[in-house]
């Protein structure tokens, strides 16, 4: 990069930290930020008076008491969280049972003044807990709506609106499953205005138990937190979740019947915490204007599930007493119904406008443009990009596949993961990528990564070019055919109509250039290398999807339909599916199904799969899943599908159990895994039998080992078309001890063995270790080996070649925050490879399947060897002006170097660091207008 952009770079993040650091001078530590852009409510008064005045208090916090005589206090008829007397006596009661809490407490009358009202366990608390109405909550909440009031989303439940607002501690301890009464105490209070839901949660606990550790927004960790998951059908048909961790930070995302939870979608919505003297408290504030719900007038019913992790015991509370060993969820969560909840018109603007400058091509590049959101109707979404930028302020996962088979990417892009819930077909289309860090004992990142089927993969929209054509006489860089392609627009529709749901996406790609190089002959008769500019045109990208669902009871019933077409330069390709779900009342059966179609060119491909869920009781479920794929089933073009051809079955039984175990446990899990999958020709590709232990222990530690075996199998896919062959036996086996997480420092150990497709072992290790000296401050370190013994690999025509080979990863990343909307990233991700050749193989007669012959013939004499060093780092500062508004200043370095045919790792590493492909700079500022 030029000394002129570096200089410029470094002035403009100078100037960003220096006002950071003004900014965030005054703010108490280390649990209140005061980022005076945080949790903004229109009308809300001045914050930084609200908040100064609270400094100077000194003892038990008292209770300002602005009056209110302004604001609209409306009860709701029947059972209502909404007490009118603040001053009426409390009568004691004892706390309700499990079994009790489990059910809801039926005898429920429509006045709330009869409601049996409770006093606080420990009978010592806050002056603001002191003063809080406590009821049981009724089989349906009517909750009370307070308009006019005037509440700051600053963590403090110090406003009025929260005295006139009774709770309930009807939190139980659902993880681990043992449903019994939790050990602190937790005061959730809910009402609503015309703008939105106010949300909070008044949380007992020891001040040195707390753990409190900021993160980028949706980063799972194990800490202190509080959430709130709502069924904005009424129905138990789609919903969002939200929560906030102490210290301030963001996770929120959709949810899906049953349990199908995904973190890709970010709403505006406000939340802070405050560490209190006897714990800590919690506010959310949820606008209308984000969700979607069905069209209505009069009385809306939605459904809640509010949670709270407590770190330090690795244990999770929630009301209803649903916890993820049982079979339902959405469909069992607590019924509540407000009156005149219907969102007026709504609309957002995402202006934005990067600069990048690249070092490796010496070029700055500027770009401005525009997202937009328009509701006119709370079950109608309209949005569009106009020139959106969808460069990346994120980086993908360094990955080595040299198999035959494509690794999926997630979608990171706001514009496409608005409102994709109604295109996800099933419950197949939601990726598991890696190990979750959010509570329990510390893990390995996985070593299997389970990729979805989905027919609606929206990577591949501005994704790399896979349609060029030039001679091959051009050299274009591996950097140049895998980068993004500009999109000239893209616009999508999402709704709801009585029983059905909808949804249009369409899209279109700008023309494709990139950088070759090509040999011509100079004027003295030498060849060089010319740059050349390969062309081709953009593709178009179309989706439309109709999904009809019924209700039944707590039942579900729904059949969809989506097509999708891609249209390339080369061909045109539609994709038809057709998705059927089933959910028995009892929540015991669960089945997901789809049929489909291809069409491209003049080729038509078949498919289809279902899945069968069985939840007999708490803490054991099997899972069936059944497939149907021709040869000639094609969905590449705008979905994922890992390989076609395929038939067969999977089976999983899961126990979990957190009872009757010895001393030092506190729960354990059992899993058996067995599968069976063929090919068109009859041939086995897959099959195994495999076992699954995990034990969690009462240290907050943890030991899992994974073990299976496998048969012999054919490989149909590794020739690349030219052949199959028969694999050996192999084995799996690997174990792994994770210390507590909710420690400063945390550590991991796993080994294993993994057996090669000839049955050569390859021994695999990884140490890693979290360090967090600070809230604010966090270290993740992983150093991942494999050594294998014979490692084939496809070397072109029938030949294989086995490589004794070593490989090792780093995987890093720092994160500092000057607060919980601003902050430090720095990632790096390394994986380098030795290989040494051991023999060679062929495929003796490609029209049959045999094993595989040995070769005394070297394909490449000139070659023992290879290497390979991939490389990703980066470091981002990220400051979230207000909700999805943010200024980006991001430096990204990439290397992938060329085998230098042996090398030790120290050395390989130094290229990859020295010898860049990709080296870039990017500042990018969005802002979000909205109504």
């Amino acid at each position: 990069m030029c000394s002129r952009h570096r200089r410029l770079v470094f002035a403009v993040l100078t100037t960003v930290l220096f006002c950071a650091h003004t900014h965030s001078a005054n703010e108490p530590q280390p649990t209140v930020e005061e980022d005076p852009f945080s949790g903004l409510v229109l009308g809300q008064k001045d914050r930084a008076a609200r908040s100064a005045a609270m400094r100077e208090l000194r003892g038990p916090r008292a209770i300002p008491q602005p009056s209110i005589a302004a604001a609209e206090a409306r009860p709701a008829s029947g059972p209502s969280l909404f007490t009118l007397s603040r001053d009426a006596l409390l009568s004691p009661r004892p706390m309700a049972t499990s079994d009790e809490r489990n059910t809801g407490v039926e005898t429920a009358t429509a006045s709330i003044q009869d409601l049996p009202l409770r006093e606080s366990r420990n009978g010592d608390v806050t002056a603001s807990s002191s003063r809080a109405r406590v009821i049981d909550i009724p089989p349906q909440m009517e909750l009370v709506e307070l308009n006019g009031v005037d509440v700051v989303i600053d963590g403090h439940l110090d406003e009025e609106a929260w005295n006139k607002v009774a709770g309930f501690e009807n939190m139980i301890v659902v993880s681990p499953d043992t449903l019994v009464d939790p050990e602190f105490r937790t005061l959730t209070r809910i009402f609503y205005t015309e703008r939105g839901l106010y949300v909070s949660a008044d949380m007992e606990q020891p001040a040195d138990t707390l753990v409190q550790r900021l993160s980028a927004r949706d980063q799972d960790l194990n800490r202190d937190g509080f959430g709130i998951t709502l069924d904005t059908s009424g129905k138990g048909l789609f919903g969002f979740w939200f929560s906030i961790n102490l210290g301030g930070s963001k996770e929120d995302g959709k949810v899906l019947p049953e349990r199908n939870f995904s973190r890709e979608w970010d709403g505006a919505w406000h939340g802070a915490s405050a560490v209190t003297e006897t714990g800590w408290t919690a506010e959310i504030f949820i606008p209308w204007s984000i969700l979607a719900m069905p069209p209505g007038v009069g009385k809306r019913n939605m459904s809640f599930f509010v949670s709270r992790q407590v770190a330090f015991r690795n244990e999770r509370y929630g009301w209803p007493a649903l916890p993820f060993t049982q079979a339902r969820f959405m469909s069992a969560m607590q019924p509540m119904a407000m009156e005149d909840v219907n969102p007026k018109q709504q609309w957002e603007l995402f202006p934005y406008a990067t600069t990048s400058a690249d070092g490796i091509y010496d070029e700055t590049d500027r770009k401005v443009g525009l997202n937009f959101s328009w509701r006119p109707a709370p079950n109608l979404q309209v949005s569009g990009a106009a020139n959106p930028d969808f460069g990346a302020v994120e980086s993908d996962d360094v990955v080595v596949n040299l198999t035959a088979y494509e690794t999926f990417f997630p979608e990171k892009r706001l514009f496409f993961l608005e409102g994709s819930e109604v295109f996800e077909t099933t419950p197949r289309g939601t990726p598991f990528r890696g190990s979750s860090r959010g509570g329990g004992a510390r893990v390995a990142p996985s070593t299997y990564n389970m990729e979805p089927t989905t027919l609606l993969n929206t990577r591949r929209i501005g994704g790399s070019a896979k349609h060029l054509d030039y001679d091959d006489a051009i050299d274009v860089p591996g950097p140049e055919r895998s980068k993004p392609t500009d999109l000239l627009g893209a616009v999508k529709v999402v709704g709801q109509a009585s029983a059905f749901r909808f949804g249009f996406l369409g899209a279109m790609e700008d023309d494709v250039e990139l950088r070759g190089t090509m040999e011509k002959l100079d004027e003295a008769g030498e060849l060089t290398d010319e740059e050349v500019i390969v062309t081709a045109p953009g593709r178009d990208f179309g989706v439309a999807r109709l999904l009809w669902e019924r209700q039944s009871g707590t039942g579900r019933q729904a059949h969809g339909l989506i097509t999708t077409f891609a249209d390339t330069p080369e061909y045109g390709a539609v994709v038809t599916g057709l998705d059927s779900h089933f959910l028995t009342q009892n929540g015991k059966w669960n089945i997901d199904s789809q049929i489909i179609n291809s069409r491209k060119d003049s080729e038509t491909g078949y498919g289809a799969f279902a899945d069968i869920r069985y939840t007999p009781k708490q803490g054991i479920f099997h899972r069936l899943s059944l497939d149907f794929l021709d040869d000639t089933l094609d969905v590449s073009d705008l979905g994922f599908l890992r390989r076609n051809d395929l038939r067969g079955f999977r089976y999983t039984r899961f126990h979990n159990t957190s009872r009757n175990l010895p001393d030092m446990l506190r729960s354990r899990s059992i899993g058996l895994f067995l599968s069976g999958q063929t090919n068109s020709n009859g041939d086995l590709i897959r099959g195994y039998l495999g076992t699954g232990l995990g034990f969690n222990f009462i240290n907050q530690s943890s030991i899992d080992v994974q073990l299976s075996i496998r048969p012999k199998m054919v490989d149909d896919r590794s020739s690349f078309g030219k052949g199959s062959f028969e694999m050996s036996e192999t084995k799996f086996f690997t174990i792994t001890y994770g210390s507590d997480s909710s420690k400063k420092f945390s550590y991991s150990l796993q080994t294993g063995v993994i057996d090669e497709d000839l049955g050569d072992p390859a021994y695999i290790g990884d140490i890693g270790f979290t360090f967090s000296p600070l809230s604010r401050l966090r270290f993740d370190y992983d150093l991942r080996y494999r050594d294998s013994e014979g490692w084939l690999l496809y070397s072109g025509d029938t030949d294989f070649t086995r490589y004794y080979s070593e490989q090792l990863s780093h995987l890093f990343s720092m994160d500092f925050f000057i607060s919980a909307k601003q902050q430090f990233r720095a990632t790096l991700q390394w994986t380098g490879i030795n290989a040494m050749e051991r023999d060679f193989w062929r495929i003796h007669d490609s029209d049959q399947i045999g094993k595989l012959d040995s070769s005394m013939d070297d394909p490449d004499p000139d070659s023992d060897g290879f290497t390979i060093s991939r490389l990703t780092a980066q470091v981002r500062y990220r400051w979230e002006i207000a909700p999805l508004s943010d200024l980006f200043i991001v430096y990204t370095r990439g290397s992938n170097v060329p085998s230098l045919g042996h090398a030790d790792f120290g050395d390989l590493f130094q290229e990859a660091l020295s010898d860049p492909i990709v080296d870039v700079i990017v500042v990018k500022l969005r802002y979000r207008f909205g109504s």
